[in-house]
């Protein structure tokens, strides 16, 4: 294995719907603060910084997005953005990823990374990186999380016989119903999968090759790009998949490393919950001066220099400058139709971008 410090993936291109009004679609919620006082993506930076050295570390995005980093992240390099014309899920810019390392760096191990999620402490991180890099000689290393409740938004790993570092891969599964998650969780080589990867270069891109070649090829046939234009007219060609379904589920060259620290993908405003500390009746808060009266299991981002809830039980309230979102706990998982109903009418749309 090279002994070259690996280079860093962040994946920064999502959406972030979910968490909307915070997350917009110029501001998303990797750019926002959320469970600390810095954004997902600075946090996801100084979790990199403690594997690799800055100059190694690229942000995979949009053309847009990566002017509304470089204004939060001033001393980013300009140069360390793998561009996507488009959104086309994991696997097509991972390719695209791996093609300029392997011009830049050679043979480099690379870390892939998604840019929004919390982690309970950077030292266990770099520990179990540490670890999976161990593993990449010869293989497609993930790490797994071992879980502690029947989450039904995360896909699973199984894991088979034992290696030097970590476990061979029996199989993955999809997102599971509850009933099916709660038999997952009694298992005990059932695993999260928070799609944290290791791999060679060299490896990965053969692995496109064998399983994904419609990913690869017209990507491979054009690159290097010399123009945008170029890249959107490959883009076009390409499937939207994930890495998980285009290579990780088809390659026998699979190891898994249990991780040592705890993970979630703060993926809603209920993710809050378990990520941030609750008073006496459950609730959470960010934000200024609130009172909670005779009010349990709230989450609550607000604005003003006092807030005071009265009475009530399981909703959140978000509040920013232009909007106000309550919602009922119960009702929430319907945010994203909500957010599409507003995009039709042409008077909200704005509060969206």
């Amino acid at each position: 294995m090279t002994q070259d410090k690996p280079v860093v993936l962040i994946m920064a291109g999502g959406k972030g719907e979910r968490f909307w009004p915070r997350s917009r679609v110029s501001t998303p919620k990797q750019l926002q603060k959320v469970y600390s006082k810095n954004t997902l993506l600075k946090e996801t930076l100084n979790r990199a910084y403690t594997i690799t050295s800055p100059d190694r570390v690229f942000i995979g995005t949009n053309a847009t997005l990566k002017k509304a980093i470089l204004a939060q992240e001033r001393s980013f390099p300009e140069n360390n953005f793998i561009i996507e014309p488009e959104g086309k899920n994991t696997a097509p810019i991972i390719a695209l990823a791996s093609l300029y390392f392997k011009e830049k760096f050679g043979d480099p191990v690379q870390v892939v990374l998604s840019a929004d999620a919390w982690v309970n402490s950077e030292k266990e991180f770099a520990k179990s990186i540490q670890k999976a890099l161990k593993e990449t000689d010869g293989h497609l290393v993930l790490l797994g999380i071992k879980p502690n409740r029947p989450e039904v938004g995360y896909g699973y790993i199984a894991s088979g016989k034992p290696t030097k570092h970590g476990f061979e891969v029996k199989s993955f599964f999809e997102k599971p119903d509850v009933k099916t998650a709660i038999k997952y969780i009694k298992k005990p080589n059932f695993y999260w999968n928070p799609g944290i990867f290791l791999w060679k270069t060299s490896l990965i891109l053969e692995e496109f090759e064998n399983h994904s070649p419609e990913i690869l090829k017209p990507l491979k046939n054009r690159f290097p790009f010399k123009k945008m234009g170029d890249l959107g007219e490959a883009f076009k060609l390409l499937p939207s998949e994930p890495v998980d379904i285009a290579i990780m589920e088809k390659s026998a060259r699979i190891r898994m490393v249990e991780a040592s620290f705890s993970w979630d993908d703060v993926g809603s405003w209920l993710s809050l919950e378990r990520v941030l500390p609750g008073d006496k009746q459950g609730n959470r808060h960010i934000g200024k001066e609130i009172l909670f009266y005779k009010s349990g299991n709230n989450v609550t981002q607000t604005r003003k220099e006092f807030t005071a809830l009265l009475g009530v039980q399981d909703i959140v309230v978000v509040e920013e400058e232009d909007v106000l979102f309550i919602a009922s706990k119960e009702g929430i998982g319907d945010i994203k139709n909500m957010v599409a109903e507003i995009r039709k009418n042409k008077g909200l749309q704005k509060y969206t971008e």
